[in-house]
């Protein structure tokens, strides 16, 4: 029994066995992916059941905090005052932990690993530049891609639709600095490629994806061990577990918030797959607000749980964060799946994120603490019906306004 991947199966049951996993491996790990909208949707249903399991939703820079908190306790240098839990027993912590195994997971199983290093060596420059700007943009915006802006909805909190108008212009403006620089360098870059140099361009092979399998196999284990002998154990283990799905929904359906952003506006680019990332973010957020207020409202957990400040910092965070994001090359959460894909230039932005967030965090709410506002629940200031419809009455309009945009652009 032949299929149309070409391969030959028995009719016995041994045969129908492999030609079953074979079927739903090539579904889950199979070349293209999956598809954006399945990947926004995943990631609202794992937010609600990360609020339920840690008390929180998924965030990710606190976890840099805590790393380059350690970082500098390493070289002895003070850790500026912030509460400094273990690697290993920090939520937020062990959360990208996760992410960044089930990320290398998918690439390994989908054979996309590879060590990448960047084509031009201002590549490494931007994205430092692109790293400190996201580390100053979260400062200000009261997090990130995720916890200023897709989880602080999903909290039902204001600031973040002010950090979403940010990343609008943010993307907007990073998105025409590439345009500049990839103008500008075109001409050089062609005569490069003609001469047959491009010498800056290298990969190295990947990993097999048994060996990707067992790298991971191994490393969780180890991870589950050590959080598993604390009295703790079994929340950080859920968070590790959850993390990894994470890891594995954002790698196979690239979902990457700065590529949402970036050419959302100007419609040049990869505007179709920009139109379809926003679409899964808004279905994303469908799904993981009407979870999360059930959660408030009844109580099991507070509902002014992650309500962070809100002001026109979060907008100027917004911007900051979006610039810079474009500039490096991912987002927050796209920065960590990236760099389990093996590309080096991410790699260098989270060094960057990780060793310039805990002193510019220091620095800039103990300088300027009057930039950040109040704490603001949408359900508390309009009431639970009519601030869960003015979420859901924005995100109809925010979706019309996608869906507009595609028209007018003709491209999908």
């Amino acid at each position: 029994m032949k299929v149309a991947s070409g391969k030959t199966y028995s009719r016995s049951v041994s045969g129908f066995t492999s030609f079953l996993s074979n079927l739903i491996y090539d579904k889950v790990f199979g070349f293209g992916g999956w598809p954006e909208w399945l990947g926004g949707l995943l990631l609202g249903f794992v937010n609600v059941i990360f609020f339920v399991w840690a008390a929180k939703p998924f965030t990710i820079y606190s976890g840099f905090m805590n790393w380059g908190q350690h970082i500098y306790t390493l070289i002895g240098v003070d850790h500026f005052g912030f509460p400094k839990a273990p690697v290993l027993f920090d939520k937020t912590s062990v959360g990208d932990i996760g992410l960044l195994l089930g990320a290398f997971l998918a690439a390994t199983l989908a054979g996309e690993f590879r060590i990448r290093f960047p084509q031009r060596k201002l590549d490494y420059l931007e994205a430092y530049i692109g790293g400190l700007l996201m580390a100053t943009g979260v400062v200000l915006a009261v997090g990130c891609n995720w916890g200023g802006f897709f989880s602080a909805i999903t909290a039902l909190s204001l600031h973040g639709y002010l950090m979403f108008i940010g990343l609008l212009i943010g993307g907007f403006i990073g998105a025409l600095y590439v345009d500049w620089r990839v103008k500008r360098e075109a001409e050089a870059f062609d005569l490069k490629l003609n001469g047959g140099v491009n010498v800056d361009r290298r990969l190295y092979p990947g990993v097999s994806r048994k060996a990707g399998f067992l790298i991971t196999l191994v490393l969780a284990t180890v991870i589950s061990l050590i959080v598993l002998a604390n009295g703790d154990g079994e929340l950080f283990f859920g968070i590790l577990i959850m993390g990894i799905f994470v890891g594995i929904i954002i790698q196979r359906s690239r979902f990457c918030f700065a590529t949402a952003f970036r050419d959302i506006l100007r419609g040049g680019g990869e505007f179709a797959r920009s139109a379809r990332l926003q679409i899964g973010i808004i279905l994303g957020l469908a799904i993981a607000v009407g979870g999360t207020a059930v959660l408030k409202y009844m109580g099991v957990v507070d509902s002014m749980a992650y309500a962070n400040p809100s002001s026109w910092s979060n907008v100027l965070g917004g911007i900051l964060f979006g610039i810079g994001m474009v500039i490096a090359g991912g987002c927050a959460s796209g920065s960590l799946w990236r760099a389990a894909e093996g590309h080096v230039k991410l790699w260098v932005a989270l060094i960057a994120a990780i060793t310039s967030y805990p002193v510019l965090k220091t620095v800039i709410r103990s300088t300027f603490p009057w930039i950040y506002g109040p704490r603001i629940l949408i359900t508390e200031v309009l009431g639970w019906g009519p601030g869960l419809a003015a979420i859901y009455i924005s995100l109809v309009i925010w979706l019309l306004s996608i869906l507009y945009l595609i028209y007018r652009k003709g491209d999908m």
